[in-house]
Order: structure tokens, then C-alpha cells, then sequence
């Protein structure tokens, strides 16, 4: 028998035919010659005739069970034509670091002819005949992954188990008012945690559990519990029959807190009864808020979190739980999507809209494109969805469409837009009504968010010549960082001290210019001393715990005002928030790229709706362009119109959703020679070309040089995004180089 087989970590579209007398399952992992060694492969297709282009002869079978369905190889394959980067990094992504360092490989007897009844792999290829014993089914080959998967310490968790509402039916003394207060902030907390926050005793917790108001569990949740449920609104109970009925993948679009979360969580409940539900966050610092409130609604059901922020130990016992069907929900950022989940019914994604369902790292690739192809109920909800999506299902009628209108028994924030050319400021950030309604908020005892687009303090320039600090690698200024006291550059990542001169003319006075997070929470000290202000950007993204640490202490009202970037647009539902104020969008907005004045309308929408999420709140956007209808629109929190707006100017253009977008950066040492072979390979893109498509460039992207090499980016218009990969891989081969091609999505 003949197999193609995708080969593991190779960057090329390309399968490659090998032969085998064994007969090996579709997805199967086997060990095979390429290049000179022994790589892993996967087993994507076979045949019983001899291919013209046999590359050589399977060495080895690895678990002898493929755990990829075949829909789920066909939708990485879809994904790999439509992105490129490789056949087999995407499979690759279907199995955890270190997957191989975690199971032992066994071998049961299937016949009373043999002289043992299990031994490990590893011994049963010590007798001459084994692959006779295998090809004559007298063994079975399974990997037990309970032998090496290190047992985790058993802790308990603690749960509010009737809903607060309820609350105030029982006698609670202060010390177990303080527990039940902290559960209504932190829910599936750490007993050892809530017993250090809240200074209390065991026996208080116990006491809270006998009389049925907490409930304490070992994770994983395996006993049956009373559910906390909520009632639905009729515009709800609406939604939710829409899409149960649907036939397609169901688009559901509604404000920040119109309860689309309690929407997911009903349909869950029907998909759960005959199968398994992934749901997806954009970031991981959201599935603890969100395995929260699914352990409630779901208390007897088993939950499972992957990301890549847990020990190899952990994803191996979480992705094995998810193989074996013994996970019934699994809730995870986009690297999530490729576990192969057994009986997958149903699939939601949160926040569709956002960017980090996008992979910034090779391989490329959307989320939304390895879904397009699985064969389950998919839900996506966003207050602002993806373009594409929208159109998908408002006009082309490719989706189902079900729409909430207003928040859930909460007003919209009023939004209030600052016009910076008029307005007086408080400092060099501030504007006086953002500093009025900050003020009004942390003195009525609630919280402010201020959002703004960078972190550390922007960049440095020189107060007497103008000399802006740069890095040596890149065309990209350098930006100071308080905590380090060093200047660092946010794309390569080289840093180095401040130094105490200007080297061009050894002045030594420096100023900060821009808006960064550590300037304006210094602006912010200074304006309201003894107020406790947090930060929350990228320099503690890959740290979970500090997330976490902060978010609890907003919700506990530890925090009166919170100065973060993109990260506190993504979800966050904290009931204390009663302020939003936006600083620096216009840079946002003017940012040379086709999806700028979208995205930044979508993460204003959504900033806004961060404010006000149990009273109406309040939102001040500081601007020195308020007529662009970006702002214009987010005001009004006009999501149809603009996107309407939006439609109509790309249609003209041709800009997607009505053709595919892909973008090609080439990059190189030599600045002439970048330049040259960028054109050259323009020219061969143009001969590829039909009517209705058209190829821009070369020209410098944003930042023309990174880490020493000059950037040049080709854009192309298409119908048909995969046409232009496969042909991009053919560039890669005639125009050596540093090539990094994606597909531009909205």
C-alpha cells in the first residue's frame, strides 16, 4: 500500500508518497525518511498503486491509532492551501509539546498462542516476527498515558451555588458575608486563596457549605450539583431557538452586556446532552473568568482548559481527557481549536472579531479558517463582528444572523468625545472632562478604565536638537520603560540604558513623547494621589497569574483606576467600571494599513462597552479628529451603519470582503537588492493575474527595516487567496530570501 504523508515541521505545501506492507489509518503518525533522517509525518491519503514520485518506505508506525478524524485532516489541509506554511505544521498543532515524553507505548495479546499477555512496545520489537503478530491482528497497540502523567496535588475550589439573588433569605454572620461577598467577585477560587483574602477560618467555609450557599470540589468536576440557572429574556429565549433551527453556522451579533453569554451557555446546554462543546476566548487571560461561569451553570460536567501557558504535563492530561471524550467542555484561546476533541457537537466563538484569533507566527493562519470546514454547529458572537461575517450573513445570507438590540436591563454609555484642538488639559495626556469624570467615578466609590494604545512611555526625543532615540536594528523609535529604567524596542526586542547624553548634541535633557501605558499612569499618580492605579498591557501578557492578581483586585474595588492597552478591550465584565476614557486614537485610526479605521472602530465599541456593565456608564474618547466617522460612529455605538458605510467604500475598492487580500514581505540585508527581486517577483505575480485582480507595490510596510534587514511589502488582490500561496511557494524557491506571506482577513 501506498501513503502520502505530510511531513512535520517542512514549510512547503508538498505531500510526499511512501510505501508500507502494513495497513496505517488515515491521520495516523509514522516515522519516515526525509532529507537524510528520520522525521514524523502524517498519513493524509493512500493508494494501491505505485506513485511516479515514491519519496521511500515507512520506517515506523508511532500509536498505531490515528486521533484525527477525517473531516478534521480535511479542514488542516483547507486551511494549509488557503494560508500556506506547510502541511504538516498544521497537524503538528493537533498534538501537544512533548506529547511523545508523556505515554508508554503497549502491546496486549489478542491471542492465547503468545507467551505474554502485555509488554511494552519496546519489548515486543525485540521478537523477529512482531510486525507478523501486528499485520495478523494478534496484538492490540494502544498508548497509556496514565503512566507517566505526574497526578496533581488535590485542591479544593469553592463555588457560589445559589444564585445571589437569593442571598438575602439567609442569617449570615459577618465573618461568612465577607466569604460570600469575595465568591460574588472570584468564583472557582482556591480554598487555600479564599481563606488568605478573606482572613477567615476553615470552619467558616464549612459552615457556608452545610447550609447549601458554597459548594467545594476537586477539579476535574465530575459530581452531580445543582445548576445556577438564569432566566431569559424573550429577545433571549429568541436567539436561542434561531439558532438551534439554523441550518448554518450562526452569526450572533449583539452590545456588550446584551447577555450573549447567557445565550451560549442555554445552547450548550441542548448540544451537551449528545456531544462535546470547544468555546473559544481571544485571550487566555479570559478563561478563568469563563470556566467560572460555565463550572456554574454546568457544575456536574467535566471542564477543560488548554492554552499554552500550562506545563507540558498539563496539556498532554488535558488534551488525552479531550481524545477520550472525557472533557465535556473545553474552553481555550485559537491553539485550542486543533485538539481533536472527541464527539465535538458544538463550537463558540467568543469575541469573534477579535485580532488574537489571528496567528501572528508561522504558520499564518485565521481561526475562522480551520472552522470553516468542521462539520458542527458553530457560533460566532461579538458586539462588533468581523466584516466578513457580517456581510456573510447580513447580505449574502451564507450565515444565520440573529441580532439583540439593547443591553441587558442596562442603558448603552454615554459617550462623550473630547475635541483635544479646543479643550483644556490637566496634564500632558489628560483633558479636563476625562479628569471630572474619573474624579466623579472613584469618589462615588467605582472604578475607571483608561485606555490607550501603547505601553511604556512612547518615545524619547532630545529637547534641544529633536533627536528621537531609535533602534539600531530596526525603524522603529525606542520606548522607555520605567520599571527597567531602560529603553527598549517593542519589535525586536533590543534594549539598553538610558543614556545621560544626546549623541548627537550631548545635551542631557529628554523628554517622553506619545502616550504610553507607564506615562499616563504617572500623569494619573500625580493627578489623584493615594488612589490605587493599575496597569494591564503587553509586558505582563505572557504572565496569567499577575493578570489575574490585577483583575481580582479591580473587581474587589482594590484598583480605582486601570490604564491598559488592547488587553482591557477583550471581554472583561467587572460590574465596577462606571468610566472608559480613549487616549491616542487618532493614531490608531491613520495607521497605514487597509483594516485600521475598522479595527479601531471595533475596539472603541468595545472599550465603551467596558463601562456601565450594572448602571449606565460613562465614556469620554479624547480626539483631535472627532469628525472622522470613525468616531463619529462609535459615538452613536452605530454598528450597522458604519459597518454598512464601511461595505459600500470596500466594494468600490475592491477590498475584502469582496476579493481576498494577500500580503508578501520580502526582506533582505541589501537594501538595492530587497528592492529589486521584490520587483521582480511583482512582475511574475502580475502574469498570474485575472480581470478583477490587481497586485500593489513593492513598497516600505510600516516599518521598513526590522532586525537589519529593509522590508518590502507586495499586496494582492484575488478571487482566489489559495492560487497565490501555492505560487508564492514557487517565489520562495526561484527568489531566495526572507519571505513571510498571510492572508489579510476582516
Amino acid at each position: 500500500m501506498y501513503y502520502q504523508v505530510a511531513i512535520s515541521g517542512h514549510t512547503l505545501n508538498t505531500l510526499y508518497w511512501y510505501e508500507s506492507s502494513e495497513i496505517i489509518e488515515i491521520g495516523e503518525r509514522v516515522l519516515v525518511p526525509f532529507k537524510g533522517r528520520k522525521v514524523v509525518g502524517y498519513i493524509v491519503n493512500r493508494s494501491e498503486y505505485r506513485p511516479e514520485d515514491l519519496t521511500g518506505t515507512v520506517v515506523e508506525r508511532l500509536d498505531f491509532v490515528s486521533f484525527l478524524e477525517d473531516w478534521r485532516i480535511r479542514a488542516l489541509l483547507y486551511a494549509a492551501e488557503k494560508h500556506g506554511g506547510g502541511y504538516g505544521r498544521y497537524f503538528d498543532l493537533c498534538f501537544p509539546p512533548k506529547f511523545d515524553d508523556y505515554y508508554v507505548l503497549f502491546v496486549e495479546s489478542q491471542s492465547p498462542l503468545l507467551n505474554f499477555e502485555r509488554v511494552t512496545f519496546e519489548e515486543f520489537k525485540k521478537l523477529s516476527n512482531y510486525k507478523e503478530y501486528i499485520r495478523n491482528g494478534l496484538v492490540r497497540i494502544y498508548k497509556d498515558f496514565d503512566v507517566k502523567i505526574p497526578k496533581p496535588r488535590e485542591e479544593y475550589y469553592v463555588y457560589l451555588k445559589i444564585s445571589p439573588a437569593n442571598l438575602h433569605s439567609y442569617k449570615l454572620t459577618s465573618a461568612q458575608s465577607k466569604v460570600v461577598n469575595y465568591l460574588l467577585l472570584n468564583e472557582g477560587i482556591r480554598l487555600s486563596e479564599l481563606l488568605e483574602m478573606t482572613n477567615v477560618s476553615r470552619d467558616v467555609v464549612i459552615q457556608l457549605k452545610n447550609k447549601g450557599i458554597i459548594l467545594m470540589t476537586t477539579e476535574p468536576v465530575s459530581q452531580n450539583r445543582q445548576a445556577v440557572g438564569v432566566q431569559l429574556s424573550d429577545e433571549q429565549r429568541n436567539s436561542v431557538n434561531e439558532i438551534k433551527n439554523a441550518e448554518k453556522d450562526t452569526l450572533l451579533l449583539g452590545p456588550t452586556g446584551s447577555g450573549k453569554t447567557e445565550i451560549y451557555l442555554e445552547v450548550m446546554r441542548m448540544y451537551l446532552s449528545t456531544g462535546r462543546v470547544l468555546y473559544l476566548v481571544p485571550e487566555i487571560s479570559l478563561t478563568e473568568q469563563t470556566l467560572a461561569r460555565i463550572k456554574r451553570r454546568f457544575p456536574d460536567l467535566s471542564i477543560g482548559v488548554y492554552h499554552s501557558y500550562l506545563t507540558d504535563a498539563k496539556r498532554v492530561e488535558v488534551w488525552t481527557g479531550a481524545v477520550k471524550g472525557d472533557i465535556d467542555v473545553l474552553v481555550g484561546p485559537r491553539s485550542a481549536v486543533f485538539v481533536p476533541i472527541k464527539g465535538l457537537s458544538l463550537v463558540i466563538v467568543d469575541e469573534e472579531h477579535d485580532e488574537s484569533y489571528f496567528n501572528s507566527s508561522e504558520p499564518f493562519y485565521w481561526t475562522h479558517t480551520i472552522l470553516q470546514n468542521f462539520p458542527v454547529k458553530v457560533i460566532y458572537g461579538s458586539a462588533t463582528p468581523s466584516l466578513k461575517h457580517y456581510y456573510l450573513a447580513r447580505h449574502i445570507k451564507d450565515m444565520t444572523l440573529t441580532v439583540l438590540t439593547r443591553r441587558y436591563n442596562v442603558e448603552l454609555p454615554h459617550v462623550s468625545v473630547v475635541d483635544m484642538r479646543r479643550e483644556r488639559k490637566v496634564s500632558s495626556s489628560i483633558s479636563e472632562s476625562l479628569y471630572e469624570e474619573i474624579k466623579k467615578a472613584i469618589e462615588d466609590g467605582k472604578s475607571a478604565l483608561v485606555f490607550t494604545r501603547r505601553k511604556g512611555f512612547s518615545r524619547v526625543q532630545c529637547a534641544v536638537c529633536g533627536f528621537v532615540l531609535t533602534c539600531p536594528h530596526c525603524d522603529v523609535s525606542l520606548v522607555y520603560h520605567s520599571d527597567s529604567e531602560k529603553l527598549k524596542c517593542h519589535v525586536c526586542g533590543y534594549e539598553e540604558k538610558l543614556s545621560l547624553t544626546c549623541p548627537r548634541c550631548n545635551s542631557g535633557m529628554f523628554i517622553d513623547k506619545g502616550t504610553g501605558t507607564e506615562k499616563i499612569e504617572r500623569e494619573l499618580k500625580l493627578l489623584f494621589p493615594g488612589r490605587n492605579i493599575g496597569r494591564l498591557d503587553a509586558e505582563i501578557a505572557d504572565e496569567p497569574e499577575k493578570i489575574k492578581q490585577t483583575l481580582d483586585k479591580l473587581r474587589e474595588g482594590k484598583i480605582d483606576i486601570l490604564v491598559g492597552t488592547k488587553m482591557v478591550t477583550k471581554g472583561l465584565d467587572i460590574y465596577r467600571i462606571a468610566v472608559v476614557g480613549v487616549i491616542d486614537v487618532d493614531a490608531l485610526i491613520s495607521y497605514p494599513d487597509v483594516n485600521a479605521p475598522l479595527r479601531t472602530f471595533q475596539l472603541l465599541v468595545q472599550v465603551v462597552g467596558r463601562s456601565g456593565r450594572s448602571e449606565k456608564g460613562i465614556a469620554v474618547i479624547q480626539t483631535y479628529n472627532p469628525e472622522h466617522p470613525v468616531i463619529t460612529y462609535a459615538q452613536r455605538q452605530d454598528i450597522h451603519g458604519y459597518y454598512e458605510s464601511e461595505l459600500q467604500l470596500r466594494k468600490a475598492l475592491n477590498y475584502p470582503p469582496f476579493s481576498e487580500m494577500v500580503e508578501l514581505i520580502y526582506a533582505n540585508s541589501n537594501k538595492e537588492v530587497g528592492l529589486e527581486t521584490a520587483e521582480v517577483a511583482v512582475s511574475k505575480i502580475e502574469s498570474l493575474l485575472s480581470e478583477n485582480e490587481e497586485v500593489l507595490g513593492p513598497t516600505e510596510p510600516p516599518i521598513p527595516k526590522i532586525m537589519n534587514k529593509y522590508r518590502y511589502q507586495i499586496v494582492v488582490k484575488t478571487q482566489d487567496a489559495r492560487k497565490i500561496i501555492r505560487f508564492s511557494e514557487e517565489l520562495k524557491r526561484d527568489l531566495p530570501g526572507d519571505w513571510q506571506v498571510r492572508v489579510v482577513d476582516v
